[in-house]
């Protein structure tokens, strides 16, 4: 299954130089990243009432060219590790308008409960493991 993610760059995500500031893409990833568990029929917000936390482990951007103001990115997540305990989300970043890679990553995660303590979703919750299971790659 395939996500993409498109939106339009604001002026207040730029900087001086009227690029947009390299902190924004960790904000552009999480929005695709939600998008992608909403698609998957797994809403954060469901998964939090679940008792589910997904916390960030580490992150990894390599930027290849900016955009600025009013351009279109269009963000592609793809689950490239998933065990039930551990997450690894790999993204593209393109600009829509030239089709030009703007930026590839990817974050880390793990599975917890509200405390943080360590879950396998294959024993806790395994309807959520399955559906994690049919979109890795």
């Amino acid at each position: 299954m395939n996500f993409t993610y498109e939106r339009r760059i604001n002026y207040y995500e730029t900087d001086r130089m009227g690029v947009v500031h390299h902190s924004n893409y960790i904000r552009f990833l999480e929005e695709a990243r939600c998008y992608m568990l909403d698609a998957m029929d797994i809403p954060y917000s469901a998964l939090e009432e679940s008792g589910i936390m997904i916390p960030v482990l580490g992150i990894n951007l390599s930027f290849k060219q900016h955009v600025t103001f009013d351009d279109i990115i269009v963000i592609t997540p793809v689950i490239k590790e998933f065990n039930g305990l551990r997450l690894t989300v790999n993204y593209t970043v393109t600009n829509k308008s030239t089709g030009n890679i703007v930026l590839t990553g990817e974050t880390k995660h793990c599975f917890t409960d509200i405390t943080l303590k360590p879950l396998r979703l294959q024993k806790s919750h395994p309807n959520i493991y399955d559906k994690f299971l049919t979109v890795q790659s």
